[in-house]
This record gives structure tokens, C-alpha cells and sequence, in this order.
């Protein structure tokens, strides 16, 4: 390599040492001698794509504090690949190291990870210097990334991945000429051990993990692995823990950061005006819920004066919506690994569903990278990271209120068993949760004034109604269908599944022949009704019903219907799908509980039955007069128009104003 680059490129410099040298101590060597602001580490068995260095150096101008940017990486065609630039702290078996490499999915960029491969990554060269470089301990090579990556991490400098950086490796192709695969495999083990002795500070961090070690390296032992044999019989020497974190996040949170369950997408440009992390546990496009239809109409609303990041769980880590992405300037992607299974805790169980390490760690790095003024919390039981906004102020928007919701199921629940008495813990559980978190977010939102004057001890309350698209939802020129009703409510929602329930025992049965029941379901009916089957369990596979599951667009089914209903008989909060109907100029029947909150007046703008035999004679006046029908109808279109999204989005800038014009 001297040779030709002397021949070729006489003017780089080239650093030759007759003695060989381990990874680190090559590194360091050029480090000393390096001029500028970036050092690239490039191993001879990377090659690079046009763009490289462009991609890395670019991710500098991104992310505030960057200690490194690393590529995407690829191996030659045939080859499995190993490696792939985004490296994770996970492991699938107690046989596994717990690190390993994700692909990235399609559009991801700028991803925390743990570190940067030490053969393709742009450092800076400050703060790699403040660090003393890469440790010498790691000999003859490996590791001594994870290490340097993990050590900036806890300095407060993360890592990302920039993927527009490409690079292929040609695997092994110098360690290989002198060592034999044991040797390599040994100088892995030994190192990691040597990592966990001289990275990890937090004692019973550190105790877990060293366990977790030594019983791997006995079961692969156990198992005729050489070199686990190898390490177990040369253990590194132990030594004083190094100092905890200076930086935001603690060891548990950087390797949850560092986990694989969380990926970044850039969305558009920076804008002015404030900076708002909007914190969801449901990816809110497309709009399968009411909820999610709230949180992207004023998302998008607001998109022309802020900059928005929207940071939600979602089952699997895959491309968002160009519909979000057209509206945010990024959108994060954290992989929940909850269930509806029931756990015993001092707190609900939806807040113990969607308690993630990993979703904390990235709120908290994404609001200091962001400088976020304010983070939204949407849903109660977002409220418990409230604490992970750091300096912005915290609004938490309430859905329902919670514990009011569950006093309803509990009044509706029948029997006094084991259920009553689960209802009976919830409801405790959900009043002590909800009220002390009015109390420490900055702000609570509800979604009318009934629900506003159930807010006790919040520093700033405010009603901001839900709304609705009354340019996407408009009144149709064709006559419905005669006799069609329809039913809207995912069944994932307990109250939709009691309210079908309520409405084909008590209802369904007073109707005259011909009636057609159209049910949009949302994702996954049958699990759902499954699931809720202890509280409600019907047959839908009658004559006159139609089920349908995820409908991304469901105006044609408003279209069709002569009557919607929302025969709900616990609600809190406000009903979306009442204001979507009427905006599209449908009659609507509903008991109270299903225009909770909105304020409409019975018989001008909904008919509201409180019993069963008056909503069958409200369907069947509905369908023997068209006139009066129609009269219902347009009445409902002119009060919908009250309702307007845009009205709302800038009720809600103000409230951000008023939030910041308290700070001291």
C-alpha cells in the first residue's frame, strides 16, 4: 500500500510502522497526526460508493453533538450479509451476543445507533480526542467500536446511521491471512468481556450483564465451542467501574436507544415558528381510529407553522405514510413489544402495555436534538413520559378522561365476580394515575367542557374539540340506500364492541323486515371480538349484516347509509364518527353517551333515543319519511361546519402561546 501510494497519489501522507499494530493502536497513531475538524476510519476492505464521504459529512449539519456518522453496509453479491451499518444491542438466545445488525428499512436515515463500524464511520475528531481515542486494551482488534461509540453516548454525542453512505465489505480479508476463525472468534469473546469491564458503571447493569456473559460463554463451551472455551479460560483481569453517564441518558436507556426497535425517517425541511414533538402510541395514518383522525388533522393543519416530529409505537418498523412524512419533518418509529395481556402492577395496564426504555431513551434524545418547545402527549397513558421532554413544555391531550370511561364500564358490567372486581382495581388504578398526571404536565387537553371541568390540579386546562374535514366530508347528490344503516367504531375499542352489542340485543330485534346493518370494524375484528368476548358476545354472521374490517375510506359507506348510529352506552370524550357523518349530511341516531361532549341539540341536529324502543322508532320514522329525513340531514351539514379542523389548529397554536408567554 506504500508503495502504490506513493506511486499514485504522492501527495497523502503515509504513516508505515515496521512493528504490527492491533486496530486501536493503528487508529491512534493517525489520530495524533490528523488537521481536521472530521477523521474518517476506512479499512482496506471497504469499498466506497460515489457519495460517501458527502453522506457522512451531511449528518453533521443534522444532528446537533454528533460524535459519529457511519454507512450502510453491504457484502458481495452471494454473501450473507453480516454486517449492515446498523448495529444493535439485542439478543434473541442466551447463546447469543448480544449484538448484532438490523437492515435498515427502506427511507431510514439518520437512526441512533449504538455505534459506528470503526471501518467505515466519520468521527469527530475533537471529541474523539477527549475520549483518549480508541482504548488499546481491545487487542489485536474488535470491539473497540462498541466501546468508543458507547463511552461518546454517555458523554451526551450520539451516533447515527447516515444511509446514504454505501460501502461494500470485503470481509476479513486482513485478520484472515493471520489468524485462524478460533483466534478470531476468541478476540471477539474476550474483548466483549473486556467492554462490560471497562464501559458499563452502573453496578447492577453491570452484574446482569456480566452474568449474562459468563452463562453464555459456558453454554456455547457446553456445546464444543473452542473459542467460548478460550475465553472462560482467560478471563479479563476486573478493575474500578468507570464514572455513570454526564450526558442525558443513563447506560440502560443508550443500549435501549441502541436496541433495534426504533428507526428514523426524515420527512421535510426544517420551518419556522415552533418546534413540536408530537408523542403518539398509535401511528396516526391511515385513520382507522377517531384518535388517529384527531392527531393528523391538526397535525397537518398546523404543518405550515411549526416543525413537527412525531414519535409513535407501530407493531413493525416500516415505511410511513407519505401523508406523515408530507407533514413532519421526521417521523420515528419505536416497535412496541406489548400485548394485551394482563399485568399486576400499581399502575393500568394499557400504561404498563406501553412502558418502553427504548421509547423514553428516544424521546428524551429527540427533544435535545430538536430543541422540541413543546411535546405532546397524546392519550392518558402517554403521560407517563412526561418526564422525558426535558426542557419543552408538555401538553397532555385527553382523548377521554380515562377513569371516567371506566366508571361507565363498571356501571354497565354485569354480575359482581372476579370481572366486577378487575373493572373495580382498574378503575383505582386509572383515577390515581390519571389525576396526579394533570399535575405534572404543563398543560391538559380535553375534548369538550364536560370533560374540562373533571380536570383537577392541572397547572393550564383547556377545551379543544374534536373536528372534522368538512371539505373532505361533504354531502353526496345521490339518494342513500332505503333501510341501510350503518355502524363505525374499531372494535380494538371496547365502548364500539359494547355499543353492537347493546344495539343487536335490544334494537335490531324491534326493527321491520328489510333493514341492511353495514359494521366497519377496523383491523383485526375477529381478534377483537375474541378478545372482548367475557364482555360482550354476539353472531355476525346473520341475514341483513355486513362486516367489513379496515376501511380507508369510508365516505362511500356514509354515502349509501340512510341512517348512521352510534348506539354507544359508555363514552367519554367526543364521538368523531357522529361529526363525519354529519358533515357528509346523514342522519344520525345515537343514544347520549354516543354525542358525549358535543353539544348537539336533539332532533335539529341528531335524534337521541335513551332506550331501545326509541331508537328502533326513531330508525323507523327515519325511513318512512324521507322529508323529514332530509330536513335532519341538512340541518346536520350546517352544524358540522361549526366543527371545522382549521378552527381548532389555531386554538391550539394559542394555546401553545399562552404556555410560553407563563414562562417566567
Amino acid at each position: 500500500t506504500r508503495e502504490w501510494l506513493a506511486r499514485t497519489h504522492a501527495g497523502i501522507r503515509a504513516i508505515h510502522t515496521e512493528a504490527p499494530l492491533s486496530f486501536a493502536r493503528a487508529v491512534n497513531l493517525g489520530l495524533e497526526q490528523a488537521r481536521f475538524e472530521r477523521v474518517l476510519l476506512l479499512n482496506n476492505d471497504m469499498v466506497v460508493e460515489p457519495g460517501f464521504v458527502a453522506a457522512l459529512e451531511g449528518a453533521f449539519d443534522r444532528v446537533p453533538e454528533l460524535f459519529c456518522a457511519t454507512a450502510q453496509i453491504f457484502f458481495p453479491a452471494g454473501a450473507r450479509r453480516e454486517e449492515t451499518g446498523k448495529a444493535v444491542w439485542r439478543r434473541e438466545s442466551p447463546v447469543d451476543l448480544p449484538l448484532r445488525c438490523d437492515e435498515p428499512v427502506p427511507g431510514e436515515d439518520m437512526t441512533y445507533v449504538l455505534y459506528g463500524s470503526g471501518g467505515c464511520s466519520l468521527y469527530d475528531t475533537a471529541k474523539l480526542r477527549a475520549l483518549g481515542g480508541l482504548s488499546e486494551v481491545f487487542d489485536p482488534a474488535y470491539v473497540e467500536d462498541l466501546d468508543i461509540g458507547f463511552r461518546a453516548w454517555k458523554r451526551g454525542w450520539p451516533s447515527v446511521l447516515a444511509s446514504g453512505a454505501r460501502v461494500e465489505h470485503r470481509h476479513r480479508a486482513t485478520t484472515s491471512r493471520f489468524y485462524d476463525a478460533r483466534q478470531l472468534e476468541f478476540f471477539v469473546e474476550k474483548n466483549f468481556l473486556r467492554f462490560l469491564i471497562h464501559a458499563i458503571g452502573q453496578g447492577d447493569l453491570f452484574r446482569k450483564l456480566w452474568r449474562e456473559a459468563i452463562r453464555r460463554l459456558q453454554l456455547r463451551a457446553m456445546s464444543g465451542n473452542g473459542a467460548a472455551l478460550d475465553a472462560l479460560r482467560d478471563l479479563p483481569a476486573m478493575g474500578p467501574r468507570p464514572p455513570l453517564p454526564g450526558g442525558p441518558l443513563s447506560e440502560a436507556e443508550i443500549l435501549a436507544l441502541g436496541g433495534g426497535d426504533i428507526a428514523v425517517f426524515p420527512g421535510h425541511a426544517p420551518r419556522r415558528g415552533r418546534t413540536v414533538i408530537v408523542a403518539s402510541p398509535y401511528v396516526p395514518f391511515p385513520l382507522s381510529h377517531g384518535g388517529a383522525v384527531r392527531m393528523y388533522n391538526l397535525m397537518r393543519e398546523a404543518a405550515g407553522q411549526c416543525t413537527q416530529i412525531l414519535i409513535c409505537f407501530a407493531d413493525e418498523l416500516a415505511a410511513p405514510a407519505p401523508e406523515l412524512l408530507a407533514i413532519c419533518a421526521e417521523v420515528i418509529l419505536v416497535r412496541r413489544h406489548g400485548s394485551h395481556l394482563r399485568r399486576h402492577s400499581r399502575r393500568p395496564d394499557t400504561v404498563e402495555e406501553f412502558d418502553s426504555e427504548a421509547f423514553r431513551a428516544c424521546l428524551k434524545q429527540t427533544a435535545r436534538r430538536w430543541r422540541a418547545e413543546i411535546v405532546q402527549l397524546e392519550f392518558t397513558w402517554m403521560a407517563q413520559y412526561a418526564d422525558a421532554a426535558m426542557q419543552a413544555k408538555t401538553v397532555l391531550v385527553e382523548h377521554d378522561i380515562t377513569f371516567d370511561l371506566q366508571e361507565q364500564l363498571l356501571a354497565t358490567a354485569a354480575g359482581t365476580g372476579l370481572r366486577r372486581h378487575e373493572l373495580t382495581q382498574q378503575l383505582g388504578k386509572w383515577r390515581a394515575f390519571e389525576t396526579a398526571a394533570w399535575k405534572k404536565v404543563d398543560a391538559v387537553v380535553t375534548m369538550s367542557a364536560k370533560d374540562l371541568a373533571m380536570v383537577r390540579g392541572a397547572k393550564h386546562a383547556a377545551a379543544l374539540p374534536n373536528g372534522v374535514d368538512t371539505a373532505r366530508f361533504e354531502p353526496s347528490a345521490s339518494a342513500p340506500e332505503p333501510k341501510r344503516l350503518l355502524f363505525i367504531g374499531s372494535f380494538a375499542h371496547l365502548p364500539n364492541v359494547l355499543a353492537l352489542d347493546y344495539f343487536l340485543r335490544e334494537v335490531w330485534p324491534l326493527l321491520g323486515p328489510g333493514y341492511k346493518l353495514h359494521i366497519i370494524a377496523g383491523a383485526r375484528p375477529e381478534y377483537y371480538l375474541d378478545f372482548h368476548r367475557a364482555r360482550a358476545d354476539f353472531e355476525l354472521q346473520r341475514p341483513g349484516i355486513e362486516l367489513e374490517g379496515f376501511v380507508s375510506d369510508v365516505r362511500p359507506a356514509y354515502r349509501l347509509a340512510s341512517v348512521v348510529l352510534a348506539p354507544l352506552t359508555a363514552s367519554a370524550g367526543t364521538n368523531i364518527k357522529v361529526l363525519e357523518a354529519m358533515a357528509m349530511g346523514r342522519a344520525v341516531v345515537s343514544t347520549p353517551a354516543g354525542i358525549n361532549g358535543l353539544d348537539l341539540v336533539d332532533g335539529r341536529d341528531v335524534m337521541v333515543a335513551r332506550t331501545a324502543a326509541e331508537m328502533a322508532g326513531a330508525i323507523e320514522e327515519l325511513s318512512r319519511d324521507p322529508a323529514r329525513r332530509r330536513e335532519l340531514e341538512q340541518q346536520a351539514r350546517q352544524t358540522a361546519l361549526a366543527f371545522d379542523w382549521r378552527s381548532i389548529a389555531e386554538r391550539q397554536t394559542a394555546l401553545y402561546d399562552q404556555l410560553y408567554a407563563k414562562t417566567p
